[in-house]
């Protein structure tokens, strides 16, 4: 009888979330850890009654809200009581609205942000470095295939004055 009171609990708050057009799942389970509403991909919603209130059930509340944050998830609670209370109620779909739009807003930005957004600025200077330098080895080495190239096509003669400019060039270093 208390189960059903609770979900009965549950399935007010999920319809005043439902009511908002928010995308909400009943009872999903995240690893081995089982959520009262999900909203969007990360908003966790815990419906709290009052055995929530006992001893062990706080502790090991308060451990899978852990788990879930660790896990990049955003989870908020309403109790039994405020459940009941319709201004609470709404007042608390107002806060889940904005925890689904903040995280719908931030999945968004990490797909449009730069592959190098988690990369430390020293790893980035030390790449940059690295990508100027074989920059520089690949003008050098292309420089070198149309010396070459160029060389091919020359005449003895052309080639002859050519080293002869080198040689003049080099002596004035």
């Amino acid at each position: 009888m208390q189960k059903d009171y609770g979900l009965l609990t549950e399935q007010k708050v999920l319809s005043e979330l439902k009511k908002r057009g928010l995308p909400c799942q009943q009872r999903v389970h995240i690893g081995d850890l089982e959520i009262d509403i999900l909203v969007g991909q990360r908003v966790c919603v815990e419906v709290d009654g009052y055995y929530h209130a006992l001893k062990g059930k706080i502790s090991r509340d308060a451990s899978k809200e852990r788990q879930l944050e660790a896990r990049g998830y955003v989870v908020l609670r309403i109790t039994g009581d405020d459940a009941k209370d319709r201004r609470k109620l709404r007042h608390f779909a107002d806060q889940v609205v904005r925890a689904y739009r903040e995280e719908k807003d931030r999945l968004q930005s990490d797909q449009d942000a730069p592959l190098t957004r988690n990369i430390p600025a020293q790893g980035l200077a030390q790449l940059k470095t690295q990508l100027e330098k074989e920059e520089e080895k690949e003008k050098q080495r292309k420089k070198q295939e149309k010396e070459v190239a160029k060389l091919k096509k020359l005449t003895d003669e052309e080639l002859f004055l050519q080293a002869v400019d080198d040689l003049s060039k080099r002596g004035r270093k």
